[in-house]
Protein backbone atom coordinates (compact mmCIF):
# COMPACT_ATOMS: atom_id res chain seq x y z
CA UNK A 1 0.00 0.00 0.00
CA UNK A 2 1.18 3.49 -0.83
CA UNK A 3 0.35 6.78 0.85
CA UNK A 4 -1.80 9.15 -1.23
CA UNK A 5 0.71 11.97 -0.83
CA UNK A 6 3.41 9.78 -2.37
CA UNK A 7 1.03 8.96 -5.22
CA UNK A 8 0.31 12.66 -5.81
CA UNK A 9 4.02 13.60 -5.73
CA UNK A 10 4.98 10.80 -8.12
CA UNK A 11 2.10 11.35 -10.53
CA UNK A 12 2.57 15.14 -10.64
CA UNK A 13 6.34 14.86 -11.07
CA UNK A 14 6.05 12.22 -13.78
CA UNK A 15 3.34 14.21 -15.56
CA UNK A 16 5.65 17.25 -15.65
CA UNK A 17 8.54 15.12 -16.90
CA UNK A 18 6.53 13.46 -19.67
CA UNK A 19 4.90 16.77 -20.64
CA UNK A 20 8.30 18.41 -21.05
CA UNK A 21 9.67 15.44 -23.00
CA UNK A 22 6.64 15.26 -25.31
CA UNK A 23 6.64 19.00 -25.97
CA UNK A 24 10.33 18.95 -26.96
CA UNK A 25 9.67 16.06 -29.33
CA UNK A 26 6.56 17.67 -30.85
CA UNK A 27 8.22 21.08 -31.26
CA UNK A 28 11.34 19.59 -32.89
CA UNK A 29 9.94 16.60 -34.75
CA UNK A 30 12.66 16.52 -37.43
CA UNK A 31 15.37 16.63 -34.77
CA UNK A 32 13.67 13.86 -32.80
CA UNK A 33 13.32 11.72 -35.92
CA UNK A 34 17.07 12.16 -36.54
CA UNK A 35 17.81 11.21 -32.92
CA UNK A 36 15.72 8.04 -33.30
CA UNK A 37 17.49 7.19 -36.55
CA UNK A 38 20.88 7.58 -34.85
CA UNK A 39 20.06 4.67 -32.53
CA UNK A 40 19.94 2.37 -35.59
CA UNK A 41 17.38 0.05 -33.97
CA UNK A 42 14.31 0.30 -36.19
CA UNK A 43 13.88 0.11 -39.96
CA UNK A 44 13.79 3.52 -41.61
CA UNK A 45 10.34 2.72 -43.06
CA UNK A 46 8.69 2.80 -39.61
CA UNK A 47 10.81 5.65 -38.23
CA UNK A 48 8.39 8.50 -39.15
CA UNK A 49 5.43 6.70 -37.55
CA UNK A 50 7.42 5.86 -34.44
CA UNK A 51 8.63 9.46 -34.16
CA UNK A 52 4.99 10.59 -34.13
CA UNK A 53 3.74 7.81 -31.83
CA UNK A 54 6.25 8.32 -29.01
CA UNK A 55 5.26 11.90 -28.11
CA UNK A 56 1.58 10.95 -28.43
CA UNK A 57 2.13 8.09 -25.96
CA UNK A 58 4.01 10.47 -23.66
CA UNK A 59 1.11 12.96 -23.78
CA UNK A 60 -1.29 10.11 -22.99
CA UNK A 61 0.78 9.41 -19.88
CA UNK A 62 0.50 13.07 -18.87
CA UNK A 63 -3.28 13.04 -18.91
CA UNK A 64 -3.90 9.50 -17.69
CA UNK A 65 -1.47 9.71 -14.77
CA UNK A 66 -3.35 12.65 -13.26
CA UNK A 67 -6.69 10.80 -13.16
CA UNK A 68 -6.94 8.41 -10.21
CA UNK A 69 -8.90 5.71 -12.05
CA UNK A 70 -6.40 5.54 -14.94
CA UNK A 71 -3.26 6.18 -12.88
CA UNK A 72 -2.16 2.53 -12.52
CA UNK A 73 -2.39 1.99 -16.30
CA UNK A 74 -0.58 5.25 -16.92
CA UNK A 75 2.14 4.18 -14.50
CA UNK A 76 2.51 0.91 -16.39
CA UNK A 77 2.57 2.74 -19.77
CA UNK A 78 5.16 5.20 -18.47
CA UNK A 79 7.29 2.35 -17.10
CA UNK A 80 7.02 0.58 -20.46
CA UNK A 81 8.10 3.68 -22.38
CA UNK A 82 11.02 4.26 -20.03
CA UNK A 83 12.01 0.59 -20.20
CA UNK A 84 12.12 0.72 -24.00
CA UNK A 85 14.18 3.93 -23.91
CA UNK A 86 16.50 2.27 -21.40
CA UNK A 87 16.87 -0.81 -23.60
CA UNK A 88 17.70 1.36 -26.63
CA UNK A 89 20.32 3.25 -24.64
CA UNK A 90 21.82 0.06 -23.19
CA UNK A 91 22.03 -1.62 -26.61
CA UNK A 92 23.91 1.34 -28.05
CA UNK A 93 26.22 1.63 -25.04
CA UNK A 94 27.03 -2.07 -25.40
CA UNK A 95 27.77 -1.42 -29.08
CA UNK A 96 30.22 1.27 -27.96
CA UNK A 97 28.03 4.02 -29.41
CA UNK A 98 27.79 6.72 -26.74
CA UNK A 99 28.01 9.68 -29.12
CA UNK A 100 24.23 9.74 -29.70
CA UNK A 101 21.96 12.44 -28.31
CA UNK A 102 19.52 10.52 -26.10
CA UNK A 103 16.46 12.29 -27.54
CA UNK A 104 15.03 13.00 -24.10
CA UNK A 105 14.34 16.60 -25.08
CA UNK A 106 15.84 19.95 -24.37
CA UNK A 107 19.59 20.31 -24.43
CA UNK A 108 21.57 17.55 -26.14
CA UNK A 109 22.69 14.79 -23.81
CA UNK A 110 24.93 11.97 -24.95
CA UNK A 111 24.22 8.37 -23.98
CA UNK A 112 25.76 7.29 -20.69
CA UNK A 113 25.34 4.77 -17.93
CA UNK A 114 23.93 7.62 -15.82
CA UNK A 115 20.92 7.67 -18.12
CA UNK A 116 20.36 3.98 -17.39
CA UNK A 117 20.46 4.69 -13.66
CA UNK A 118 18.15 7.69 -14.02
CA UNK A 119 15.66 5.69 -16.06
CA UNK A 120 15.74 2.82 -13.56
CA UNK A 121 14.82 5.27 -10.78
CA UNK A 122 12.01 6.71 -12.92
CA UNK A 123 10.71 3.22 -13.74
CA UNK A 124 10.54 2.41 -10.03
CA UNK A 125 8.55 5.61 -9.48
CA UNK A 126 6.16 4.64 -12.29
CA UNK A 127 5.67 1.14 -10.93
CA UNK A 128 4.89 2.49 -7.46
CA UNK A 129 1.78 4.04 -8.99
CA UNK A 130 0.46 0.56 -9.75
CA UNK A 131 0.33 -0.27 -6.02
CA UNK A 132 -2.97 0.19 -4.17
CA UNK A 133 -3.37 3.26 -1.98
CA UNK A 134 -3.84 3.30 1.78
CA UNK A 135 -7.16 5.08 1.59
CA UNK A 136 -5.97 7.87 3.89
CA UNK A 137 -7.79 11.13 3.27
CA UNK A 138 -5.75 13.90 1.68
CA UNK A 139 -5.74 17.04 3.84
CA UNK A 140 -4.77 20.62 3.05
CA UNK A 141 -1.26 20.23 4.48
CA UNK A 142 -0.67 17.46 1.95
CA UNK A 143 -1.04 20.00 -0.85
CA UNK A 144 1.61 22.23 0.71
CA UNK A 145 3.92 19.23 0.99
CA UNK A 146 3.01 18.19 -2.56
CA UNK A 147 4.07 21.57 -3.91
CA UNK A 148 7.34 21.57 -1.97
CA UNK A 149 8.20 17.97 -2.81
CA UNK A 150 7.50 18.38 -6.52
CA UNK A 151 9.66 21.53 -6.53
CA UNK A 152 12.50 19.73 -4.76
CA UNK A 153 12.27 16.68 -7.03
CA UNK A 154 12.18 18.89 -10.14
CA UNK A 155 15.20 20.88 -9.03
CA UNK A 156 17.07 17.71 -8.11
CA UNK A 157 16.26 16.16 -11.48
CA UNK A 158 17.45 19.26 -13.34
CA UNK A 159 20.62 19.44 -11.24
CA UNK A 160 21.53 15.81 -11.88
CA UNK A 161 20.80 16.23 -15.60
CA UNK A 162 23.12 19.24 -15.75
CA UNK A 163 25.86 17.41 -13.82
CA UNK A 164 25.65 14.50 -16.27
CA UNK A 165 25.85 16.92 -19.23
CA UNK A 166 28.84 18.64 -17.63
CA UNK A 167 30.56 15.30 -17.08
CA UNK A 168 30.08 14.36 -20.73
CA UNK A 169 31.34 17.79 -21.81
CA UNK A 170 34.40 17.51 -19.57
CA UNK A 171 35.11 13.98 -20.83
CA UNK A 172 34.86 15.05 -24.48
CA UNK A 173 36.99 18.12 -23.76
CA UNK A 174 39.72 15.96 -22.24
CA UNK A 175 39.84 13.58 -25.18
CA UNK A 176 39.98 16.35 -27.77
CA UNK A 177 42.58 18.46 -25.98
CA UNK A 178 45.12 15.89 -25.04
Amino acid sequence: MIDPLTVLVLSTSLALLFLTAAMHKLNSSARFRAQLAAYELVPSAILPGLARAIPVAEMAVVFLILVPITRPWAGALAAGLLASYTAAIAINLLRGRDDIDCGCGGQPQMLSYWLLLRNAALIIGCLLLVLPGTGRAVVWTDFILLTLMVAVLSCTYLLVEQLVRNQAFTRSGRTSHG
